[in-house]
């Protein structure tokens, strides 16, 4: 399993950032667009506040296929035709360079009979696809 680097760096206002993120994140139906504005103005708030903001993303709910390709070969054996579901952490905090930090950590959970642990199910490593596609989403979005 090789290293994915989870976070970009963006040299546009907080605003910009924040809007392009959940925007995008409106687009992939991880964030309900009804709570978009709202939130963007909390995470501006809190960052403003204490230089930092985080976000959790809805439940993402994915069929056995779909969640084989967001984890490493080596633990698709552990995904049954249930499938799974994930879940998105995101964090902004400064840059050295003054501009933003964008970190996106998933959490991926194979569903499992019977619901094995406190998650209700077996968490599983990402490959990187998560992080990367929000990454470079939001790349596009802010024309870097």
């Amino acid at each position: 399993m090789k290293d994915q680097q989870n976070f970009a760096v963006y040299s546009q206002s907080p605003g910009q950032v924040v809007d392009a993120l959940t925007s995008i994140l409106v687009l992939r139906d991880e964030l309900a667009a009804d709570v978009a504005p709202q939130l963007g103005t909390n995470l501006l708030t809190a960052f403003q506040q204490r230089d930092e903001a985080q976000l959790t993303s809805q439940s993402i709910s994915l069929g056995a296929t779909e969640l084989q390709n967001l984890i490493p070969e080596e633990f698709r054996r552990f995904v049954s035709d249930a499938g799974g579901r994930y879940v998105l952490s995101i964090t902004l905090v400064p840059a050295a360079d003054g501009g933003m930090r964008v970190s996106v950590t998933p959490t991926i959970i194979a569903t499992v009979g019977g619901g094995e642990g406190p998650l209700g199910g077996r968490p599983l490593p990402s490959n990187g696809t998560l992080e990367s596609s929000v990454l470079q989403a939001m790349s596009e979005r802010l024309g870097r």
